[in-house]
Formats: C-alpha cells, sequence, structure tokens
C-alpha cells in the first residue's frame, strides 16, 4: 500500500517573490501604456494601473494556490496549471540528489528552492521554488531517505523519514576557501564575457557623461605636427593604453564572478558524503553523494601549476553544474595537499607524473599532418594540374613557405602536448594526463568504467596507433578521458588489463 502525506503547498511568499521577480519585464509597458493612458485624466489611468496590477496579483494567487506536492513512498507527485492542470510523477528511485538553492531575493524572504536531480536529466527535473527553509530541510531529508530505499542502499545517519527537523551534527570541514583565497583566485579566472555588455553600456550613456571636451582627432593632429616621431608615440601610447585598460576589466570581471559565486566556500564531510555551500548573492547548497562518484579530474592552467595550485571536480550521476554534465566542483583552487585530503574519503590519489606511461612519438606526426597538412592538397592539384609554370612555380614557393613556417611552431606544440599525454593503470585506479596550457588529470577507478574502446582512424593505421576511450556514467561524450596514440598492442594490454578490475564492484 502508497502511503502518502497530505498535499502542500509553497510558502505564501512565493506570491510576493514572483511579483517581484517579473516587475522588470514591465518596465518594458511602461512607455506602451502611458501612450495609452495619456488621453485620460491621471485618476482613471491611475484606477487602470492599479486593475492590471490586480489582475497580475490574482494570476499570481491562483498559480500559487493551484501548486501542490506530495510526498508518497515511492514518489514525489507535483499538481500545478490555472487553466490546465499538470501532474509529475517523479519517482524515487530515479532521484539521484537533493539541493538547497538561495538566491538574494529569496534569502530576504526566508525562503529556497529544493532542487532534484535524476540520473538521467540534463538538468533539474523537479524543483519547488520557494519553500521556508525548515521545509527544504525537511523535504530533503525525507526524499534522501526513500531514494535510499528505494536504491536498497543503508540511510544515512540523520535522514530518517520520520524525522522532518535537520540533524545537529559536528562535521569535519574538508576544504573552505578564505576571502583572500577566493579575491586571489580570482586572478586566474580573467575573462573579457562581460566587456561586449560595458561597450555596449557606453553607447547608451555616452551622451549623458560627462567625458569632458577632449577631442582625440586634434590631440593627434597636433602630434603629426610636431613631428612623426610625436605621431608613432601618440599611437603607441593610445594602443598600449587600451590594452592595459581590456586588461585591467578582464581581470576585474574575473574577480568579480568567482567573489559572487565561490564567497563562503566551504566543503564538509558528513560521512559518505559531501556537502557544499557557496556564493555570495545566491548562495547554494549542494550535497555529494561518495557512492555516485564516478571519477576525479585535477585541472589548472600554465601559471597555476607553476604556482602550485589547482582545482577539484568530483564526475556524479546528478547533473551537476549547469554546463558542466554532472561535475561538481569540490575544490576550485586549492593546494596539492587540500586535493589530497579531499580524495582520501574516495580511496582516490593522484598519481605522480614520472610514474605514467608517454603516447607514442607517432603522435607528433598525426598533430602536424592533421594541422598542417592540408596545405599539400593544392600543392599536389598543381602538380597533377600542370598549370602554367610561372604561375604554379610562384603559388608553389607561397605554399611551401606558408608550410615550413607554420611547421616548426605546430611541431614544437605537438611534441609539449606528447610530452604531457600520459596514462598508466596503477592498483585499480586508471589514470590520464592531457593538455599543456590548461592541464587535466583524471583518476577514474576502474569499476566505474561502463565501456572501453579502441579506435584506429585513418591515419592512425598508416601510422601504427590506436586510441582507448573509456566511458563512464553521468560524463558527457566530450569529458571523458582518452589516450591518443599508443601503439595497438599496448591498447589492447590497457584494455585487457582493466576489463576484469571492472567486474570488482
Amino acid at each position: 500500500m502508497v502511503m502518502s502525506e497530505f498535499a502542500r503547498r509553497l510558502h505564501p511568499g512565493t506570491i510576493a517573490l514572483n511579483v517581484i521577480r517579473g516587475a522588470p519585464g514591465l518596465v518594458f509597458g511602461v512607455p506602451a501604456f502611458l501612450t495609452f493612458a495619456r488621453d485620460f485624466d491621471l485618476w482613471l489611468a491611475g484606477l487602470i494601473a492599479l486593475g492590471l496590477a490586480a489582475v497580475v496579483g490574482v494570476f499570481q494567487f491562483l498559480s500559487w494556490w493551484r501548486f501542490t506536492y506530495e510526498l508518497t513512498d515511492d514518489a514525489l507527485v507535483v499538481q500545478s496549471g490555472v487553466l490546465s492542470r499538470n501532474r509529475r510523477t517523479i519517482p524515487f528511485d530515479r532521484v539521484q540528489d537533493v539541493d538547497i538553492e538561495r538566491k538574494l531575493l529569496a534569502r530576504l524572504f526566508g525562503l529556497a528552492k529544493v532542487n532534484l536531480e535524476t540520473g538521467g536529466a540534463g538538468e533539474n527535473e523537479g524543483a519547488l521554488d520557494s519553500v521556508s527553509m525548515a521545509e527544504a530541510e525537511r523535504l530533503r531529508g525525507v526524499i534522501r531517505s526513500r531514494a535510499a530505499q528505494a536504491h536498497s542502499e543503508p540511510v544515512a545517519v540523520g535522514e530518517d523519514a520520520a524525522d522532518a527537523r535537520p540533524v545537529e551534527r559536528v562535521t569535519p570541514v574538508l576544504f573552505s576557501m578564505s576571502l583572500g583565497r577566493v579575491l586571489y583566485s580570482g586572478l586566474f579566472r580573467f575573462s573579457l564575457v562581460w566587456l561586449a555588455v560595458i561597450g555596449g553600456a557606453f553607447q547608451y550613456v555616452d551622451d549623458w557623461v560627462p567625458w569632458g571636451d577632449v577631442d582625440v582627432d586634434d590631440l593627434r593632429t597636433r602630434a603629426e605636427a610636431a613631428s612623426a616621431a610625436a605621431e608613432a608615440a601618440f599611437v603607441a601610447g593610445v594602443t598600449l593604453s587600451v590594452i592595459f585598460v581590456l586588461f585591467l576589466l578582464g581581470v576585474v570581471a574575473g574577480v568579480l564572478r568567482t567573489v559572487l559565486r565561490e564567497y563562503g566556500f566551504t566543503l564538509t564531510d558528513e560521512g559518505g558524503r559531501y556537502r557544499r555551500v557557496r556564493g555570495l548573492l545566491t548562495r547554494t547548497e549542494a550535497v555529494v553523494a561518495l557512492r555516485r562518484v564516478q571519477l576525479a579530474v585535477i585541472e589548472n592552467g600554465f601559471v597555476m601549476r607553476l604556482l602550485g595550485w589547482a582545482g577539484l571536480k568530483l564526475q556524479t550521476l546528478g547533473s551537476g553544474e549547469k554546463g558542466e554534465g554532472g561535475r561538481q566542483d569540490v575544490v576550485p583552487f586549492g593546494r596539492p595537499e587540500d586535493i589530497d585530503r579531499v580524495l582520501a574519503p574516495l580511496k582516490l590519489e593522484r598519481a605522480n607524473a614520472d610514474s605514467l606511461t608517454r603516447v607514442s612519438t607517432m603522435h607528433v606526426w598525426r598533430m602536424v599532418i592533421t594541422r598542417i597538412g592540408w596545405l599539400l592538397v593544392p600543392i599536389a592539384a598543381l602538380v597533377i594540374a600542370r598549370a602554367n609554370l610561372a604561375e604554379a612555380a610562384v603559388f608553389f614557393a607561397v605554399l611551401i613557405g606558408l608550410f615550413l613556417l607554420l611547421l616548426v611552431p605546430v611541431a614544437i606544440v605537438a611534441m609539449l602536448q606528447r610530452g604531457h599525454h600520459r596514462y598508466g593503470l596503477i592498483g585499480r585506479t586508471f589514470h590520464v594526463q592531457r593538455g599543456v596550457l590548461g592541464q587535466k588529470r583524471w583518476i577514474v577507478p576502474a569499476r566505474n568504467i561502463q565501456a572501453i574502446t579502441v579506435r584506429r582512424t585513418w591515419l592512425q593505421r598508416r601510422l601504427g596507433t590506436a586510441s582507448v576511450y573509456s566511458d563512464t556514467a553521468g560524463a558527457s561524450i566530450i569529458a571523458t578521458p582518452s589516450v591518443e596514440d599508443v601503439r595497438p598492442g599496448e591498447a589492447w594490454a590497457l584494455v585487457d588489463a582493466i576489463r576484469p578490475l571492472r567486474r570488482l564492484r
């Protein structure tokens, strides 16, 4: 028999919250309303405005009233809709995790959003926006408990469905970021994304901002009149100033984005799961169940690596970060010892690069051929076509020159890529390292590898190499660890070594 609690509604504050959220969209309708109401008396225009506001308020109230949710033993049932009714049933055996999200406006109202992550969805399939913080904690505890029962897994301490109140207990902090570290990490998040927005804003405020009476064309005319050296100095000065301003804006944008995202970052170990809290305006709280972790990825840039910093993400079965395909940040910016401390409960360890095997030297040849080999096509076409010898000779010389010009830098980059592309099976863990400027190191428990494939392209068959691709649950296609350009015998030996370990669950 399936038991269920009574149907509940969202917090009444959701009505005001939704009205405030929709207010910016009404700004675009203000000019149209003013144009429409200019022929009416002021009191009548005000009465019309109040009527429209009342309609919006009534609709928001009806939307809130008609939205209900209830928990049964095996599912969360959500019903919504004013004119047409929608009923969604989310079975607990599909729920991978439950997160609590609190944006700035919701925090002012004392509310929170509950997100349900399901393994097969690319985004949160179920969301309750918004409920009180106490109700959010209750829902998370009950849903996790019943989801664990549906998965035939032991229920964690404090997640008893009969206890709706959160259990207070001391949990060790595995990793945290002070404000100083957050600001410092922002320096490595250089971003020019917001420059287009800033530039667009300047176009609209140009007439209002008191730039003064500075005439750049007049300054340049005077510089030209002075001397050629002065003109060159003027151009160089303007160019350097623009570059410096762009660089400074990129740094500031990176720091601001990092502070908004990582402020107050704290990762605690609750015995079988990690709890992560972070965010300045939007306060998010996520839980990573260790049993759902499929692999770990250590990421860093060239400068970060030189200074001894790196980031750690965990691939889980849930939807993870937006656009990250199940990846969860657990150490955004930390030292090697910080990463080791977070990996320890997962029984994972970093591998020394010297203990891993480099890919074949044929990797360099394949990179060079695929990147600039296309230049050989028009050269061969000229030889076959036997065009005008004089024109062909000039064109041939240009192509050969371009080929030789690109050959050296492309070959150097390919050799660096080959030097940093390493792999190895250490114990029961598969390690892959790739990247020069932006480097990634995958740590994959062999038992989590669902499929391992050996592939050989037409060019690889000519060069005598093969690539090994491993796939884990929850990973996107472009984010899986792969070993490119090893000898076929080594590729099959690696596959044969991993296959028996996959059965050790």
